[in-house]
């Protein structure tokens, strides 16, 4: 049949083809058609050239899909030119006549979303081994009753990973940008490319990000979903502001779907491509030394407080002369973080300190607790740089830090009535920072009580090198942490330190 658009009389010099996003861990299938004009415009051109808009008038909308796919299709456009970028969906056709749809498959891994009830179904306690075993993409619970789909978020950035990954899937599939490729493949034309098709993927994913949000929030979850782990520095806001504002204002009054104009098209290429160099974000790699692991927490307990980061940042505003050292906290806690990323980029990186952590680590430092690193090690170990008393001592800086940091964040939060690090999660954190081997822990992102994150000496390997003895131990502490506190549930995630990480292709099928 032919693909009419609810709403609107589509001509020749217009394209449509159904649309259909599948999201199979939600239960849903999000149909829409997209037309596209097969006209040149001119510059400045005010008339529509792409829409995105529902095939049913039961469409269950979604901001972060279909904000991104109407961004991501109109940069597309933009940048191949209309008659490629037709091109590519005509040659997947079977026939030279044939209409063809487009289907786009959403899978979010298990990390995302909180696997407690998947690991009670199987009567599987909550440890890191059991949580590495279930399979891959599980679907999230439904309730018994209504049979909604319940979603329980573990704060690792699924809205940016989604509109990272619906970004960076539509580049690859219209050859529009190469990009690194999973498990040790090459891109398609080198690392320079690569560097080049990380930064479109950046760019592009942040303005659709920011429009799907309804605002320019910190940027760090988008481009952690691309470069992977990093310290960075926000865009101004000013870079994309206006064109957020036109395309915010050009949607008020459409009733079904969405559309983009021909300047608002030309405005997001050149904000995209960035030839005149306006982003001025900061991109520094980093990541832990070998011998160091990380493991996050799902943590449930306790009630979330809305709106956490507004309410700091305008007690910030209000209350800058309110602090330790250096006059605020948030001075303090800037000086705090300024040291853990230099400790990680520096000083972690040096031959010696990372020949002995790789030598002593899991047999010596691992099995004994930051309080006893402190003690002399064995005979003779620490009479030279790099020794396992050597190493010790720097992991302490690193100790240290993050004890200052929490020190902080707990400190700002008790001043703005915001529980940016509350007393069951510093209950659990000193706990965990007693283990032997634990470096340090506390409370990731904007705070609060649903998650932990704990930095480690990896100890001997366990379950056939898949594990290691002190990620185990930190898994029994909160196992037995969780079956004295039925208010407290503390579960393991899956996911590692990177040593790379960010936005590549796989080999995954459909």
């Amino acid at each position: 049949a032919g693909g009419g658009v609810i709403g609107n009389a589509i001509n020749a010099t217009w394209e449509s083809l159904p649309l259909d996003v599948y999201s199979p861990q939600f239960d849903k299938i999000f149909c829409y058609y997209l037309s596209y004009s097969l006209k040149e415009e001119e510059d400045g051109e005010e008339e529509d050239v792409l829409r995105l808009q529902p095939r049913t008038s039961s469409h269950d909308p979604n901001k972060f899909v279909e904000r991104t796919l109407l961004l991501a299709f109109g940069y597309l456009r933009q940048s191949l030119g209309k008659e490629t970028f037709h091109s590519r969906f005509c040659q997947h056709g079977l026939k030279s006549n044939e209409r063809v749809a487009l289907a786009i498959k959403l899978r979010a891994d298990n990390d995302f979303y909180s696997q407690i009830n998947h690991l009670k179904q199987r009567g599987l306690d909550l440890t890191p081994q059991n949580v590495e075993s279930l399979e891959p993409f599980l679907p999230c619970p439904k309730d018994s009753t209504s049979g909604k789909v319940i979603v329980n978020k573990t704060g690792m950035g699924s809205s940016a990973a989604l509109v990272t990954s619906i970004v960076g899937s539509l580049l690859r599939f219209f050859n529009a940008a190469s990009l690194p490729i999973m498990d040790g493949g090459g891109g398609d034309h080198g690392k320079q490319d690569e560097g080049e098709g990380l930064r479109i993927a950046h760019n592009l994913s942040q303005i659709c990000h920011c429009y799907a949000q309804g605002k320019v929030g910190s940027g760090f979850d988008v481009s952690s979903a691309v470069y992977g782990s990093h310290v960075y520095t926000r865009f101004s806001k000013e870079i994309i502001n206006k064109l957020l504002e036109n395309v915010e204002l050009q949607n008020k009054t459409v009733q079904d779907g969405l559309r983009l104009t021909g300047s608002n098209s030309m405005q997001l290429y050149e904000l995209v491509t960035d030839t005149d160099n306006k982003w001025d974000c900061t991109v520094q790699p980093i990541k832990l030394p070998q011998g160091l692991e990380l493991l996050m927490a799902d943590v449930c307990g306790g009630s979330e407080s809305p709106s956490m980061a507004r309410k700091i940042l305008d007690w910030k505003k209000n209350n800058r002369d309110t602090g330790f050292l250096d006059g605020y906290y948030w001075r303090d806690l800037k000086r705090c973080n300024k040291k853990i990323a230099s400790l990680l980029c520096d000083q972690y990186t040096k031959k010696t300190f990372c020949d002995g952590l790789i030598r002593d680590g899991p047999m010596i430092i691992s099995s004994r607790t930051a309080e006893q690193w402190r003690k002399p090690m064995p005979s003779t170990w620490h009479e030279f740089d790099g020794s396992s008393w050597d190493c010790a001592m720097q992991l302490l800086d690193l100790r240290m830090a993050f004890l200052e940091s929490r020190q902080n964040l707990k400190a700002m939060g008790n001043a703005a009535g915001v529980p940016v690090e509350p007393d069951g999660q510093t209950a659990l954190a000193d706990a965990t920072m007693k283990l032997p081997g634990v470096v340090a822990a506390g409370v990731p992102g904007a705070g609060g009580y649903d998650a932990l994150f704990v930095i480690y000496v990896k100890g001997p390997p366990t379950n056939e090198g898949m594990s290691d003895q002190v990620r185990d131990d930190i898994g029994k502490l909160w196992r037995d942490l969780s079956n004295q506190d039925n208010d407290t549930l503390v579960c393991p995630l899956s996911v590692r330190a990177a040593g790379s990480g960010g936005l590549c292709g796989s080999s995954l099928q459909w």
